[in-house]
Formats: C-alpha cells, sequence, structure tokens
C-alpha cells in the first residue's frame, strides 16, 4: 500500500469516528482533518500532494454541484445527506468519482474501497492501439477518469518496439479492424515477444465475428462498438483487481519457495553433522580431545534445527497476523525495553554491557506490532553473537524522513584469553553452518517491505551495525491516535 495523503474535510463527527481508526489500521496513508466554511472550494488554500479528496456537504443539488472547484487528477469522493440517482451522473462530469449517502450502512467500507481501488490502479500503464485518433481518444480519455496512465499508438506495426522501451505497461486495449495486421494478430505477436511479461487484454471491435476471435485467442474481455461507458469501467476494475490478487498470490507463492529453500538448508547442514558425529562415535574414531568438540558441535546443530522450527512456525504466525485488519500498536520503547528484559530473563546478557540511545522525540511513538517483530529479531540476533561479552548499543534516532533503529555488536578483545584450542574440522562438514539466512530474517524483510522501509547491516571495524529504516510517515498517523 502507498503512502498516500488523504485529506477528510467537513466530516462529521460520527463518520470520522468509524472511518478514522480502519484508515488508520489499514495504514492506507497519512491522514489530514479540515474544516472550511466554503464548501464551494473544499481545498481552501489548496493543499499540494493531496492524494485522496473526501469531503462532506449536508444538502446539494446538481446545480450546486456544477459550483463546485475541484481538481480533475484528485480522485475525490463526496458524502452527502441528500442522495439521488442523478446526482450521481452529474457528479463524474464535475470530478467527483463517488458519492456516498451519510446514511449508508456500509459508509466506511465504501470509502475502503474506494482508496484501495485507486492505490491499485496506479500500478496500471495501458496502451491504447487503434489506428482512429478518435476512437482512441475516447478510450484515453475514459482511463484518465479512471486516474489510469495510458498512451496511444496508432500505428500496430511500431507496438512492439513501444512495449520494448515502457516496461511499465501492462494493460492493452486494442481494436480489432486495424491495417497491416489486426487486433487478434497484434496480440498474439505480443504474447510470443514478451513470454514472460504478463499483459491484461482487452479488444474492441466493431463486430460479432471480431468479438468471438478476440475471445478465442485468449483476450481477457472484448467490447463492441459504441460500447457503454460504465460497462466499460466496471470491466475494467474487475480485470485489475483479478490480476492484482493474482500477482500477490503469485508474491506469496514466491516467499514459500524462499522459505522451503532455507528450510532445506537449515535443516540438511545440522543434520548432516549430527549423523557425521554419530558415525564417528559408533565406529570410536574419536578421542577423548575431540569428544568436547564434538559435544560442542552436536549442541550447536541440536538448537539451530530447535531455531530454524521456532523460527517457521513464528513466520506463519505474523504472516498470518499481517493480514488481519487491525494491528495493535505500542510504542517503541516500550518494544526495545521488553525486549531487552526477555534477553535477560533468559539470561543471554551475561557480560554484555547494554547501551540505549532513543530519540526523545520518537521513542513514544506508537507503531505496529509487527515492527515490534523486526525489532525483537535484530535485538535477539545480537545477543547471539554476544554470548563471549561484549558491548551491545541500541539506537533509535531520526534521520531526515525516516526513524532509523540499530542495533550494534562490538566484542570483547580476545588478546586476553590464555586458553587455546586446536581447530577441529571433519571432512565435508558444511561451511558458514551458522551463517545461512534464517526464516526470521525474511520475516523481517517481508514486514520492513509492507512499510516501504529498508533492513541491511553495515559493516565497521568494531562490529556490525544491523538496522532498519522505515518513512515517518508510515507512522505519524497512527501515532496521533494513540
Amino acid at each position: 500500500m502507498m503512502n498516500s495523503n488523504i485529506f477528510l474535510v467537513n466530516l462529521p463527527e460520527h463518520v470520522n469516528k468509524s472511518l478514522l481508526p480502519v484508515l488508520e489500521a489499514e495504514s492506507l496513508g497519512n491522514i489530514q482533518l479540515f474544516t472550511t466554511d466554503n464548501i464551494t472550494q473544499p481545498l481552501d488554500p489548496p493543499i499540494k500532494n493531496t492524494d485522496y479528496l473526501i469531503f462532506y456537504i449536508e444538502k446539494i443539488d446538481e446545480d450546486s454541484m456544477t459550483l463546485l472547484d475541484l481538481k480533475q487528477n484528485v480522485p475525490t469522493l463526496l458524502i452527502t445527506h441528500n442522495l439521488n440517482f442523478e446526482m450521481e451522473r452529474t457528479a463524474k462530469a464535475h470530478y467527483i468519482d463517488m458519492v456516498v449517502s451519510e446514511n449508508n450502512s456500509e459508509l466506511t467500507a465504501l470509502i475502503y474501497g474506494f482508496i484501495r481501488q485507486h492505490d491499485i490502479y496506479r500500478f496500471q500503464h495501458a496502451l491504447v492501439v487503434d489506428d482512429s485518433r478518435v476512437d482512441s481518444r475516447i478510450v484515453a480519455n475514459l482511463l484518465s477518469s479512471e486516474f489510469i496512465r495510458n498512451d496511444i499508438e496508432l500505428n500496430s506495426e511500431k507496438v512492439i518496439e513501444r512495449l520494448t522501451l515502457t516496461p511499465s505497461v501492462n494493460m492493452l486495449i486494442l481494436d480489432y479492424e486495424m491495417p497491416c495486421k489486426d487486433g487478434c494478430q497484434l496480440m498474439q505477436e505480443i504474447k510470443e515477444t514478451f513470454l514472460n511479461r504478463p499483459f491484461i487484454f482487452i479488444g474492441l471491435t466493431g463486430s460479432r465475428n471480431g468479438a468471438i476471435k478476440f475471445l478465442t485467442n485468449g483476450a481477457d474481455d472484448v467490447f463492441i462498438k459504441p460500447f457503454d461507458n460504465e460497462l466499460f469501467t466496471l470491466t475494467l476494475r474487475k480485470l485489475i483487481f483479478n490480476v492484482h490478487k493474482i500477482n500477490k498470490d503469485k508474491h506469496t507463492l514466491s516467499d514459500y519457495k524462499k522459505i522451503v529453500n532455507n528450510l532445506s538448508k537449515e535443516i540438511s547442514d545440522p543434520i548432516y553433522v549430527l549423523t557425521t558425529v554419530n558415525d564417528c562415535l559408533l565406529e570410536k574414531k574419536v578421542s577423548k580431545e575431540q569428544y568436547n568438540t564434538f559435544k560442542e558441535i552436536s549442541l550447536i546443530c541440536k538448537e539451530k534445527l530447535s531455531n530454524t522450527f521456532d523460527s517457521l512456525l513464528s513466520y506463519f504466525a505474523v504472516s498470518s497476523y499481517m493480514q488481519k485488519s487491525v494491528l495493535k500498536s505500542y510504542s517503541l520503547q516500550s518494544m526495545i525495553s521488553t525486549q531487552l528484559y526477555l534477553e535477560s530473563s533468559r539470561d543471554k546478557l551475561h557480560n554484555i554491557i547494554v547501551n540505549k540511545s532513543l530519540d526523545e522525540d520518537i521513542k513514544d511513538l506508537s507503531v505496529p506490532e509487527q515492527i515490534g517483530q523486526v525489532i525483537n529479531q535484530l535485538t535477539h540476533d545480537a545477543v547471539l553473537r554476544s554470548h563471549n561479552g561484549g558491548e551491545l548499543n541500541i539506537r533509535l534516532y531520526s534521520q531526515n524522513d525516516d526513524i532509523v533503529f540499530e542495533v550494534e555488536h562490538t566484542s570483547l578483545s580476545s588478546s586476553n584469553s590464555e586458553k587455546t584450542t586446536t581447530p577441529f574440522t571433519i571432512e565435508g562438514f558444511p561451511e558458514n553452518l551458522l551463517q545461512t539466512e534464517s526464516l526470521n530474517q525474511l520475516l523481517c524483510q517481508k514486514i520492513i517491505n509492507e512499510y516501504e522501509g529498508s533492513l541491511g547491516v553495515h559493516h565497521k571495524s568494531a562490529g556490525d551495525v544491523h538496522f532498519f529504516k522505515v518513512p515517518k510517515k508510515s507512522f505519524l498517523s497512527r501515532s496521533a491516535n494513540h
């Protein structure tokens, strides 16, 4: 979901009361509340970077609707007390994309759906291919009215080159009756040229035979000219949402494939080590000195297997949790303090000096519990790396428009250690046994991606600094509600 700027103007208290928790819980964007006495200009003075306008006028008719000064390129929803059918038809002509009755029992759901729909539309880019300037312009204007980016190509011979140069195009609206090659031939050529690039194909034709050919050759839908504009936009909406769901499912499947690959690696290596150790013990090839080394290696492998399965359960639990519509929020400070307490209570902080530096301006900022998962994981991993002692530096601060959380571990010098051990190796042991990418790391990346942030590590001479960075605007609207 994009971090949109959503402006709510003159909304009644009872509407705000039910709407705000949903918008904030769903992370739909940065929400701004305004009141104005000038109902003809809901955004007066003009506000920059407006992504959505939702405003309320108690009583309005078709004549007064024509006096509203609204922006053509901003998705706009009007809430009113006296809604009628004619008003809905007039609204579209004056840049009001949706009109909803104040008394509609599904008001909150309709507003949510309106914003969600246009967020998805922003990722669409259509190419209209029609040799008729008039027909292509009609379709382009219709797409623009739905806030779908679009281009026109009058020459079917130039489409392949244009698609190559414009990788963002994911929707093709093709006329059937064109010179050189018809719409079906062009569609087939596009499919053969761009085998791994998904498109939505919509056919336009003036005949029944053209419509049948389009559908037979795999078009997603077809319209016979002259077509009904409202039916076209509704069909378009259905196609876009279906493709969006398919892409989301593919992304989820890709995540699960990564999980399986990581799981195979994290399970097979420790099992291989354990079986090798077991064979050596059974064959009595281990000296007393080697026995302790074997014992330590076995414990490490058992712990790794246990952590792997814990991580797997955690991944599925939190991944499912992320799909819920309402997420609890806690302050950053409480999340950090709680995790340090948990680590301490497990005796993980033995010989570790913990230094905390938390920005006073943001430490009490409430963020979704998902972010706590990332804080917990970064802190927990740092503690595990500090089992031989050292300093653990926890930092929370602002950097430009971002919130940054860092965990830095500095190891104690090993120069005072008197005890030395002879390296012991077993032929064929997997290298970097404890350094394979964990499932929890995938989970953290998934969460941070959800909030358009970044997750990574800075390598420094004193020690590694693991961090995440998330835009402030992802959380500011939540914090204001707590």
